[in-house]
């Protein structure tokens, strides 16, 4: 059984590629996957050599929801697991990792499985992958902050459609909706690509600057929103990658940017 190692972590060349791994139970969440998905992207933030992170599930599947063992144990208890709340990391933890997070996604996507999906900042399916918001169908909330994320993605219309019917939806679906950013028959090679890309081509700590803006900046005025970064475009401009991005592309070569510094540990709330 693979219970004992529900996360497996792999480096190469600036690209970490994070694999769900219960393949027995086609990478059914449970505590313990948590736990260790978000040891794994921590691990990833903490690692300066990581420029870029792959998330994908083993055995031909991403993660079809909670592990039915744990649904049929909170129907019994009428509570969640309470070990969730020894895990350090906040629920939203993902979408605060300040380097990009791209989805590999076959098989069932649903529940939880897919508000851990929505939480990466780009996402590969493919075409025949299956997705389901499912929550409805249980007789649960759209829980892990999936009706934000949804409509935040999508917008409001299909955020109704898909959290009110649950229906389970194909990855050409997915994509003509902007669920996924697209679909490849081979979704993993695809989003290793791309992220091989981020990591050679893109400054880490644009990218971070970058990400942490996309999740927030919905909140703001437009004006606000440049006022805002006017206020610390100096720094960049001042910066070493700014300066190694300016004379890579005069002189038509590849950009070798500096690893990400900066705080070790996210906010908790």
């Amino acid at each position: 059984m693979s219970d004992d190692q529900p996360v497996l972590l792999e480096v190469t060349d600036g690209v970490a590629t994070v694999t769900l791994h219960r393949p027995e139970r086609r990478n059914a969440w449970t505590v313990g996957m948590q736990a260790g998905y978000f040891g794994a992207l921590q691990t990833c933030w903490e690692d300066p050599e990581v420029r870029a992170i792959v998330v994908t599930g083993a055995g031909g599947s991403f993660c079809p929801g909670a592990d039915t063992a744990a649904l049929t144990t909170y129907t019994e208890t009428g509570t969640t697991n309470p070990l969730a709340d020894e895990i350090e990391q906040p629920e939203w933890f993902p979408s605060t990792v300040p380097k990009p997070l791209v989805a590999a996604i076959e098989g069932p996507c649903a529940g939880v499985g897919l508000a851990q999906a929505l939480m990466c900042d780009l996402r590969v399916a493919a075409p025949t992958a299956r997705f389901s918001t499912a929550f409805a169908r249980r007789g649960l909330p759209a829980m892990h902050g999936a009706e934000w994320l949804l409509e935040r993605i999508v917008g409001a219309g299909v955020a109704h459609d898909l959290l009110l019917t649950g229906r389970t939806f194909d990855g050409a679906e997915a994509a003509r909706h902007g669920v996924v950013t697209e679909t490849a028959d081979d979704p993993l090679a695809r989003a290793t690509a791309i992220a091989r890309d981020l990591a050679d081509h893109c400054s880490p700590q644009s990218m971070a600057q970058i990400k942490g803006r996309l999740w927030t900046t919905r909140e703001r005025t437009l004006a606000t929103a440049v006022a805002e970064t006017d206020a610390i475009v100096d720094d960049f401009l001042a910066s070493a990658d700014f300066r190694e991005g300016v004379a890579s592309f005069m002189e038509r070569r590849p950009p070798q940017f500096s690893g990400l510094e900066g705080p070790t540990r996210p906010a908790t709330s």
